[in-house]
């Protein structure tokens, strides 16, 4: 079931839709898990990926800086300010190659939370794809205001 969350009356709600490539953002969703897969982190592994026109432009998940430590938690388990986020590290990668985000989609596994969605504004994407909300959903009203379209990918009944 895929859900696109709006504003009405500043009360944020789902609604439930069917658009048309349904099963490209399934898909999309599903390589955004295997993604999610390559990251070092023994607690959380999120994973996103950027498409355009029907092309992986990027991909990303959390992890640390190119040759550096991979270690990504502290002694009580707690995230290490080094860590790139999944979006951010797709941005990144994004950034490097001739492509533009301009238009384009990010499919992520968690949702973004507030750096991520600057980050996803400036970078000129117009959709987010998500399937868990964040622990705190600050960047919900910001990308919708921003004219950001979200969709929430859920498991079928």
């Amino acid at each position: 079931m895929i859900k696109q969350v709006q504003i009405t009356n500043n009360v944020t709600h789902a609604v439930e839709v069917y658009p048309e490539n349904h099963k490209e953002m399934k898909f999309m969703m599903d390589v955004a898990f295997r993604v999610s897969q390559e990251s070092y982190d023994t607690k959380r592994k999120v994973g996103a990926v950027i498409t355009k026109d029907r092309n992986i432009l990027a991909y990303g998940y959390n992890g640390t800086a190119t040759n550096s430590s991979n270690k990504m938690r502290d002694s009580k388990g707690e995230v290490l300010p080094t860590v790139i986020h999944a979006e951010q590290n797709a941005i990144a990668k994004l950034a490097k190659s001739t492509n533009s985000g301009d238009n384009a989609t990010i499919y992520t596994t968690l949702f973004p939370c507030i750096t991520c969605a600057l980050s996803i504004i400036q970078s000129g994407i117009k959709r987010v794809v998500f399937y868990r909300y964040y622990k705190n959903n600050d960047a919900l009203n910001l990308l919708l205001e921003s004219g950001i379209e979200l969709y929430k990918i859920e498991k079928d009944k």
